[in-house]
């Protein structure tokens, strides 16, 4: 269990903020946070939405909220209550590793972004409340960075995707540090049907021979496909760590390890 200082702002709100991460199974939604008596969980920060949807009257009144699902036309679906026009200040303690002296020190990712109005000219996800289509808010990330040793490491990349942005920051910092966990290591991929924003890589620490063989996305399905795995979240570290230089996987090597 982790406990992420945030800073949530929105028309009615301007509050330092406490975001639980449980990193239990993706499946779980392991991130939630409650203010104003209004509890939102997800599976990553550019997803929440509310936990108790019996809440909803309550919190309609204080917070933005996208409904969705509902009686379509075709099929029915429960509805949905996904958090909107935000803005959150976030940072995550990760373990980096300082090559210079082979220590391993504190690390903070620290992430800052904002919901504005869709852009409705964009191609996207289609959504329905009922029979009719509704239109999430765009995100507007404004920094994706690393911070360890006084200095700051800010990703090129302005997204929530954390496998684009680690990978920059990986690269600008491979001299001199590594970040320790999910994403640089050995045993774990990303799915080569697809992976979300956040948490959501296969480890398969099990089966540590089968990933040593992986080199591309067949070797993938020739050694790992059908086999077990837990899902992960990318800042995830467990004792089965292992440096990502020994075999590339499916995802290809991470910048900076040797």
């Amino acid at each position: 269990m982790q406990y992420w200082k945030a800073h949530f702002r929105d028309a009615l709100h301007d509050a330092d903020i406490e975001i639980i991460n449980t990193e239990e199974d993706y499946g779980t939604e392991p991130l939630s946070f409650t203010l104003d008596d209004v509890t939102f969980c997800g599976t990553s920060l550019g997803d929440l939405h509310l936990k108790d949807d019996t809440q909803y009257r309550e919190a309609s009144k204080k917070f933005s909220l996208l409904k969705w699902g509902g009686h379509h036309s075709k099929f029915s679906s429960p509805y949905l209550y996904d958090l909107q026009g935000y803005e959150l200040e976030v940072e995550i303690p990760v373990h980096v590793l300082r090559k210079s002296d082979e220590q391993l020190i504190p690390g903070s990712l620290f992430l800052s972004f904002k919901f504005i109005e869709p852009d409705r000219s964009k191609s996207r996800v289609i959504l329905m409340c009922d029979d009719t289509r509704v239109y999430p808010d765009d995100v507007s990330v404004r920094e994706f960075s690393l911070s360890v040793d006084g200095s700051c490491y800010k990703s090129a990349a302005k997204t929530l995707r954390f496998e684009a942005a680690l990978e920059d920051i990986c690269r600008q910092i491979k001299d001199s540090y590594s970040i320790k966990c999910c994403f640089t290591c050995q045993y774990s991929d990303y799915s080569p049907y697809g992976n979300d924003d956040y948490g959501t890589m296969l480890c398969f620490c099990r089966h540590k021979s089968d990933c040593l063989k992986v080199n591309s996305k067949d070797d993938f399905f020739s050694f790992l496909e059908g086999k077990d795995f837990d899902s992960r979240q990318e800042t995830y570290l467990c004792e089965h760590y292992a440096p990502r230089n020994k075999a590339s996987g499916y995802r290809g090597f991470v910048a900076g390890i040797d």
